[in-house]
């Protein structure tokens, strides 16, 4: 939901703003609700967060509605918004609702969803600046507006002003959210198995260990020698894999590593996050996946931290970070107010571990 990219970029045109659209998700979308919020709209304005959420049934327009003005709109403080609705027309009505009335024949897929909109957005004073559906966002595809009938075809993604700037920064858009998650996914099932028996027996070992500072000076060293070794391009073992996730199974080490998204050392910690996700086994993959969400969503990557918390929620729902940083995303926090977050955990854990080197 954080902007992917800070420099004000003109937009001209509804065929620009669509060819926009993947970039500023981090995905083509498909089947999807996309609301952009608009910085200094009677200036001249630019992108502010934006957020993408699948398309409701008719009888989730108003949850749909409420969640957004309750949750990052709110938080924002927004005053004026573009709406995009990207999908085919669906063949019945997922729902059967019979209290929803059916768009009007000849009319754009999802208009009353778009009119509920905007007439709700009007009541709590944010102006919808425009409406768009286009089946698909790809080079040619025909647009239409909600707003003003006007119809398009949406400009080539790739070679547009937000593509051209993405790509200029660094920043990858993926061809669909399938593609996305399966950069989170476990690479190899065989090997994860592996880790998962000698995770087991270091942890028995653990138990025979003195407890106290010396564990913990020794596992917060070992992470950031996994960082370090990241950042110089030196691969790790399967050993400093099983026990840098060891090592982010206690709860102050992790948390201490949530300070390294403010440090010279952030690419090279998400670097490790995404590695140890794709080779952790379950439960252990969910402190390296929050992590990855915390440093992906401090970037500006809302649709990278959301899929490695789904990760998460797939195997540790109750996983307390991960689901505080649920919770963040969809109140729409901004990374600035996170990094209070992120100071505040690490200056924490650094005070539990000067309690247990009094001890």
């Amino acid at each position: 939901m954080a902007a992917r990219i800070n420099t004000p970029i003109p937009v001209t045109s509804d065929a620009e703003l669509l060819a926009a659209v993947p970039h500023l998700v981090g995905f083509a979308p498909a089947d999807s609700l996309i609301v952009i919020t608009v910085d200094d709209p009677g200036g001249a304005p630019s992108f502010g967060v934006t957020v993408r959420v699948d398309l409701p049934c008719p009888g989730g327009r108003g949850a749909v509605a409420e969640m957004l003005l309750r949750g990052p709109l709110r938080t924002q403080r927004t005053s004026a918004v573009f709406l995009v609705v990207v999908g085919h027309p669906p063949e019945r009505d997922p729902c059967g609702e019979t209290c929803c009335p059916p768009d009007e024949p000849g009319s754009p897929p999802n208009a009353v969803l778009v009119d509920h909109l905007v007439r709700r957005f009007r009541a709590r004073g944010i102006t919808v600046l425009q409406a768009l559906w286009a089946p698909e966002i790809r080079a040619g595809a025909a647009y239409h507006g909600y707003l003003d009938g006007e119809t398009g075809e949406v400009d080539d993604p790739l070679i547009s002003p937000v593509g051209t700037a993405m790509a200029t920064a660094g920043a990858v858009t993926f061809g669909s959210r399938e593609e996305l998650c399966s950069l989170v996914a476990t690479e190899d099932p065989d090997a994860v198995q592996r880790r998962a028996a000698r995770l087991d027996a270091l942890t028995e070992e653990r138990e025979d260990e003195a407890t106290g500072s010396e564990i913990l000076h020794r596992d917060v060293n070992t992470v950031f020698g996994a960082i370090q070794r990241t950042a110089t391009g030196a691969a790790l073992t399967e050993e400093d894999v099983v026990r840098v996730l060891l090592a982010l199974s206690d709860t102050r080490v992790r948390d201490t590593m949530l300070g390294t998204v403010l440090s010279e050392q952030a690419g090279a910690a998400e670097q490790l996050w995404l590695e140890l996700v794709r080779k952790a086994p379950e439960p252990e993959v969910a402190d390296a996946a929050a992590l990855l969400a915390f440093a992906a969503y401090m970037r500006g990557e809302g649709g990278l931290a959301s899929v490695a918390l789904e990760r998460i929620e797939q195997v540790r729902p109750d996983h307390r970070l991960g689901t505080l940083l649920r919770h963040a995303m969809d109140a729409g926090i901004t990374p600035a107010d996170l990094a209070v977050v992120a100071r505040d955990a690490a200056e924490d854990a650094r005070i539990m571990m000067d309690e247990e080197d009094a001890w």
